[in-house]
């Protein structure tokens, strides 16, 4: 266009000789694809937070588990003694046969015991146990001619703890099998042991002979087992309504 000349409103304007008209295209922003390094590192990380949140979970259930064994350690060991001096009577039935049943038992020679092992470096319980002798002194002699019948005794004087004689009887002309003697002290035991299971914390209990020739086994959450709870088994050992039970869980009893 020639100096002073005026450029319409329709007109182009010239481009100079030998130009070309050019558009640079737009940069495209790609992703750039994830190598299996990077793949294995993101892997790792997200273990590695779960492992820090599985450590944190076990060691704070570790804590709770041996807080309420260090309650139950220290109320059993003064609970014994008081039972032993008062010699509370069971009011349990134990019957071993029709012809023999046995009431009243009184509840003597409290004991405690405790043992411990290692977990993750610490010293924490392994189990913690209450055990007492529910004594007769009655010397007995039973004899059984019928399998159950003596399947049925068996089983309960192994429950009881009692130890025993057991011998063939035979007719002394033909020798023929006529039944079983059976030949023993009418002296039972009694038992609360206590089994902490540190990772999930929780608390099982395995009682023995409270209310009959009985085994009866149970599940607290650790954070539950503490004075009021053990007040309550307190109860039931001495003879007295309880709610030990209350909310317990797996809770199994299997009669002999």
């Amino acid at each position: 266009m020639m100096p002073g000349a005026v450029l319409k409103s329709d007109e182009t304007p010239a481009l100079p000789c030998g130009a070309a008209l050019f558009c640079a295209p737009l940069a495209l922003h790609r992703i750039p694809p994830v190598s299996f390094l990077d793949d294995l590192k993101r892997q790792a990380d997200a273990l590695k937070a779960q492992q820090t949140g599985d450590t944190a979970a076990l060691a704070r259930n570790t804590a709770l588990t041996e807080a309420a064994c260090k309650t139950v350690f220290s109320y059993f060991t003064t609970l014994a003694p008081q039972l032993d001096v008062l010699r509370p009577a069971s009011t349990a039935r134990f019957t071993l046969d029709r012809q023999n049943v046995l009431e009243r038992l009184p509840l003597t020679d409290f004991r405690v015991d405790s043992r411990k092992k290692k977990l993750r470096d610490e010293d924490v319980f392994d189990f913690l146990v209450m055990h007492w002798q529910l004594k007769s002194g009655c010397e007995l002699q039973l004899f059984k001619d019928f399998l159950p019948d003596m399947e049925k005794l068996e089983s309960k004087l192994h429950q009881s703890g009692a130890k025993f004689e057991n011998e063939a009887v035979r007719d002394a002309v033909t020798g023929k099998l006529q039944g079983r003697r059976y030949t023993f002290t009418a002296d039972f035991f009694g038992l609360v042991r206590v089994t902490p299971q540190h990772d999930s914390g929780r608390i099982h209990f395995q009682l023995q002979n409270l209310d009959g020739f009985e085994a009866i086994s149970l599940e607290l959450p650790a954070i539950e087992v503490g004075s009021g709870r053990l007040d309550e088994l307190a109860r039931w050992i001495a003879g007295h309504p309880h709610g030990f039970l209350k909310d317990a869980q797996n809770l199994r009893r299997v009669e002999a």
